[in-house]
């Protein structure tokens, strides 16, 4: 049976979640053995090296740009926000971190109205809406089981939203290069903090570090491929398949059950993001038939 663009489109994007799921994974098995600052600057700088080696390889010239001060804002943004996440997939059950997580789409469109002055229903702040109370679930302010730790990923959420809204200006240079910019001033970033936090690594931990940079990257390539085969706003929702990874490879590899609580929290912001999502499709249905 052959698959239309939609359904490969679809298959990439899984493959790429599922890809970051379990360099998530690898993440948390690493945390308290290896800086989380030395994580975030080993991948990308592998990032930047294997791309940049590509590039090379293939003749295409990766050094100019229009765009040097947004990639630069973009590496910033990435590190920051890659920085927060890993630290949130440490200390938190995987769930409630990949959780908590999936509001950066949400924060997305919010932002695309804020600063690139987007028009937006009320239906789609309704939803906007819906999704920061289901992280209020998960987060339960005003009970013990709240904790620091639990804004972690909304703050890295925040700079993936400026990430992700850089990124949309910088679309002429390809996602080669964007991929490799983000790994080139994402090492740069990372570098001005890992010298604090180095240590040797242990022999043991390499082999995991290793498949935590291959996944990373074959995560990034995956959904360059998803994005190139079909339409964003076609495959988008797929992306909360990290969501149902997590829940998975939670339990599985770290015997963490998510209780009634992470369950309801998680339903509620995948559900409005579908709903954000779903509203999004119909706006650009009728702007087409306009």
């Amino acid at each position: 049976m052959k698959l239309n663009k939609t359904q490969q489109g679809a298959i990439w994007m899984i493959l790429g979640v599922l890809s970051m799921a379990l360099m998530d994974v690898m993440a948390k098995i690493l945390g308290h053995n290896v800086p989380v600052a030395q994580i975030v600057w080993l991948r990308f700088m592998s990032q930047a090296i294997l791309i940049g080696t590509f590039l090379a390889i293939s003749g295409q010239m990766f050094v100019r740009s229009n765009y040097f001060h947004l990639h630069a804002l973009r590496g910033f943004a990435t590190t920051t926000s890659s920085y927060l996440f890993f630290l949130a997939v440490i200390y938190l059950p995987l769930a409630d971190a990949t959780a908590l997580m999936q509001l950066a789409p949400i924060m997305v469109t919010l932002g695309a109205v804020i600063i690139l002055k987007e028009r937006i229903g009320r239906k789609r702040v309704f939803g906007i809406g819906v999704a920061f109370f289901g992280a209020m679930v998960l987060i339960r302010p005003g009970t013990s089981v709240m904790s620091t730790m639990s804004l972690v990923p909304l703050v890295g959420a925040v700079f993936f939203t400026i990430y992700a809204l850089a990124t949309r200006f910088v679309r002429a240079d390809g996602p080669w290069r964007s991929l490799f910019y983000q790994g080139l001033f994402g090492s740069f970033f990372s570098s001005l903090a890992v010298p604090f936090f180095w240590q040797p690594i242990n022999i043991n931990d390499a082999p995991i570090l290793i498949a935590l940079v291959l996944l990373g990257i074959l995560g990034h390539l995956f959904m360059i491929r998803a994005f190139a085969t079909a339409q964003a706003s076609d495959i988008a929702p797929f992306g909360y398949a990290a969501l149902l990874f997590a829940i998975i490879f939670g339990i599985i590899v770290f015997k963490e059950i998510p209780d009634i609580i992470t369950w309801l929290g998680a339903i509620i912001i995948v559900g409005a993001g579908i709903y954000v999502w779903s509203r999004e499709k119909l706006n650009e249905a009728a702007f087409k038939d306009e």
